[in-house]
């Protein structure tokens, strides 16, 4: 747990609704704060996949329990295993990266989709997940922003200083980790979570196009002293807090909705409440996750339960009949009352 974020956050926190009636009513208000706001933020955390079947790494479902290592995902988690034990480090990622590639997004990332596809209110997604479950349930790639990377492109174990190619503008650092073949899983021992033959490693696909170098996951691990974000993300990221920066500005009604942030390592919580804490009137974080559901006494919403159920839930209640005229401009406009004056356009 981060002892910072404890401390000074979490500390000051209130806990989620108890009841039945609590919890609905929280649903109600979250779908209200949904229909009313200028912009939405989807942000996620490791709990969002567990409804997909994925493990959380750290808890009882996680991917090292049961194995023959004595090891803390946080000591597994190091890019020091390239270098020191590359069968390891290659049976790890890529164990990972073949159940992503053969699992689904549940019905949670499909309810967020059609928010940001049918209710005409700019969005962006901020993700610590190295899954890619946004981008195949159908998100665009720009609009999503990967704080840690993601399992699905691979980089150089090299330096970047040291790992020389031939273009000057360095687009090639990072590419996409499809050249590495499916079907490895059986090479793989499942309790040691190593490759058994290093010839599997000498492969062109395990290796940097640029300096022939052994290659890894372009993803940002626990440990790392070598990750290089791609040209690409940074444009993301850049892109995103300069959106995020005028809407503080313009004094946006900002709503945040958060699936699965954990404590351990609490970047997605942060950034949520940091978001919302610098919108104007209306601006609410919903966090939506079945322990760790404390929120902010002024502008949260917790809604214990995990993301499928509450999305799907949520969903509901958005699109009951009452909820085509929830929208203030809808309303008021259905009244015919003069409008107070616009607010600042939106981008």
């Amino acid at each position: 747990m981060s002892r910072v974020y404890l401390e000074q956050r979490d500390a000051n926190h209130v806990p989620p609704p108890q009841t039945a009636a609590e919890v609905s009513a929280a649903v109600e208000a979250a779908a209200e704060a949904v229909a009313n706001c200028d912009v939405l933020i989807f942000t996620a955390g490791a709990g969002m996949g567990v409804d997909c079947g994925l493990p959380d790494f750290r808890g009882s479902s996680g991917l090292f329990k049961d194995r023959e290592v004595a090891m803390t995902y946080e000591e597994m988690s190091d890019d020091k295993w390239f270098a020191e034990d590359p069968l390891f480090a290659w049976g790890i990622n890529y164990t990972q990266l073949s159940m992503y590639r053969h699992t689904q997004p549940h019905e949670g990332y499909a309810v967020l989709l059609r928010w940001a596809t049918t209710l005409g209110k700019p969005y962006y997604v901020w993700t610590s997940n190295i899954d890619g479950m946004f981008e195949k349930v159908g998100f665009s790639p720009e609009k999503v922003v990967t704080c840690h990377g993601d399992l699905h492109h691979l980089q150089c174990t090299k330096d970047r200083r040291k790992c020389r190619g031939s273009r000057e503008d360095r687009s090639d650092e990072v590419w996409p980790a499809a050249v590495i073949p499916d079907g490895l899983d059986a090479e793989i021992d499942p309790g040691g979570l190593r490759f058994r033959d290093a010839a599997h490693l000498e492969r062109d696909c395990f290796k940097c196009p640029r300096c022939g170098s052994l290659a890894r996951p372009n993803v940002w691990f626990c440990h790392d002293k070598n990750y290089n974000a791609s040209a690409d993300a940074l444009v993301r990221g850049d892109a995103y807090n300069q959106w995020l920066w005028k809407l503080h500005e313009d004094e946006a009604a900002i709503v945040v909705v958060e699936c699965g942030g954990g404590l351990a390592i609490p970047s997605v919580r942060v950034q949520g409440e940091d978001a919302v804490d610098g919108g104007g009137k209306g601006s609410r974080l919903i966090r939506i996750n079945p322990v760790h559901c404390k929120v902010p006494p002024t502008n949260g919403i917790g809604i214990p339960m995990g993301s499928m159920q509450r999305l799907k839930l949520l969903d509901a209640a958005l699109m009951k009949p009452k909820g085509k005229v929830k929208c203030k401009k809808d309303v008021k406009a259905a009244a015919r009352k003069p409008s107070p004056g616009p607010r600042k356009a939106v981008k």
